[in-house]
C-alpha cells in the first residue's frame, strides 16, 4: 500500500518535493462494496466500450466529442461530475453490444476478476468510479536521480525526474523507473559520463508550510478513513481555494493533535497527513488549471504558471520568488 512514506522520509532529510499538485486519477476502477478496487483497464474503452449514468444515459457524449476516448483526466473529471449530479456512487462500463469471445480473449484478467465478484463483464454493466491513481510529482532529482540532499537518490514513483510532466501518460512510470534505476546505478559506480545540470529551471519555490494555520484542534479525530475523505473531497479531481484552504488548516491541525507515532500505522497516518498538507499547499499555490490539477476557481491554463512548485523545509527568505 502506498502511504508516501519515501516522500516524507526525504522530505524531513531536508530533500526537494516538485509537482506534487499533480494527482492522477484513474477513470475506471470497479466500485462494488466489500470487493477490494480493481482497476478496469482503459484499454476496455479503446475496445469500445461505453460508459452510462445510472439512468443508461451515455454521458460522455455530451461532455466531449471524442466521448470514452477522451484523455484519462477529462474522462475521470466526467465521471466524478456525473456521479455528483445523479447522487450515485458510480457510473456503468457496458460491453454488452460488443462480441463476447473477443472481450473474454483480449481481457482475461479483468474477465476473471469480475466473475470472481460475481458480474459477467459481457453482460453485466460494471460498476466503476475514478480512484486515486498516480502522483506524477516526488522527490526533485536531476538527470541523474541526485536530489539536493548530498548522497541521496531517488527513482521509480518516489521521484519526480522531470518525465512525466503534468499529466503522465500510461505505462511510461515503467520506463522512468528502467532508465532512471540504471542511471544512477552508472552514477555512484562511476562508469558512465556526468552531467549534472537540474532540468528544473523555471521553479517557483515555497519554503516549509506544512503546519501553516495551525492554530485550533481539529473538527475530526486524526485517522486514514478521514484523511481519505478529506483529501477526496477538498484535495481530489475537482479543487477550489475555499477547499485547499479547510483542508490544510484541518491537517495543520491534525499534526498538531497526534501522539508520539510508535506503531507503523502511526508513522504511515503520520507520513500521509504531511504529504497531505503539502499537497494541499502545492495546489492552492497553483492558481490555474493544468494536466491533473484542476481548479474549478481557475479553469484555465495560465502561461505564468508553466513553472515547477518546489516545496522544501529551507527557510523562506532562501526561495523568495514571486510569480507576476
Amino acid at each position: 500500500m502506498a502511504t508516501g512514506d519515501g516522500l516524507a522520509l526525504a522530505y524531513r532529510a531536508g530533500a526537494e518535493l516538485a509537482d506534487i499538485e499533480f494527482y492522477q486519477f484513474h477513470p475506471t476502477a470497479l466500485a462494488i462494496p466489500g470487493v477490494p478496487t480493481f482497476l478496469i483497464s482503459e484499454a476496455v474503452r479503446g475496445e469500445g466500450a461505453y460508459l452510462r449514468n445510472v439512468d443508461g444515459e451515455r454521458f460522455m457524449l455530451r461532455i466531449d466529442p471524442r466521448g470514452e476516448l477522451a484523455p484519462r483526466d477529462v474522462v475521470a473529471r466526467a465521471i466524478s461530475a456525473e456521479m455528483l449530479r445523479g447522487g450515485a456512487t458510480h457510473v456503468y462500463l457496458d460491453l454488452s453490444h460488443m462480441p463476447n469471445e473477443s472481450v473474454r480473449s483480449r481481457f482475461p484478467t479483468i474477465d476473471a476478476y469480475c466473475r470472481n465478484a460475481g458480474l459477467d463483464m459481457t453482460t453485466d454493466p460494471l460498476p466503476v468510479a475514478p480512484a486515486a491513481h498516480y502522483l506524477m510529482g516526488g522527490v526533485q532529482t536531476n538527470l541523474w536521480g541526485e536530489t539536493n540532499v548530498p548522497g541521496l537518490y531517488a527513482c521509480g514513483e518516489v521521484a519526480c525526474t522531470g518525465v512525466h510532466g503534468a499529466n503522465r501518460l500510461a505505462s511510461n512510470s515503467l520506463l522512468e523507473g528502467l532508465v532512471f534505476g540504471a542511471r544512477i546505478v552508472g552514477r555512484t559506480t562511476r562508469t558512465t559520463a556526468v552531467d549534472t545540470e537540474n532540468p528544473y529551471a523555471n521553479v517557483f519555490r515555497v519554503s516549509d508550510l506544512a503546519r501553516a494555520s495551525a492554530g485550533r484542534p481539529p473538527l475530526e479525530t486524526p485517522s486514514r478513513a478521514a484523511l481519505q475523505k478529506l483529501m477526496w473531497n477538498q484535495v481530489g479531481l475537482v479543487r477550489d481555494e475555499a477547499g485547499l484552504g479547510a483542508a490544510r488548516t484541518e491537517l495543520a491541525a491534525w499534526q498538531n493533535a497526534l501522539p508520539e507515532s510508535r506503531t507503523p500505522a502511526e508513522h504511515e497516518l503520520k507520513n500521509m497527513i504531511l504529504i497531505g498538507s503539502l499537497m494541499a499547499t502545492a495546489a492552492l499555490e497553483r492558481k490555474e488549471s493544468r494536466g491533473g490539477h484542476c481548479r474549478s476557481d481557475f479553469p484555465d491554463a495560465n502561461s505564468r504558471w508553466q513553472r515547477h512548485i518546489i516545496l522544501s523545509k529551507a527557510p523562506a527568505a532562501r526561495y523568495a520568488k514571486e510569480v507576476k
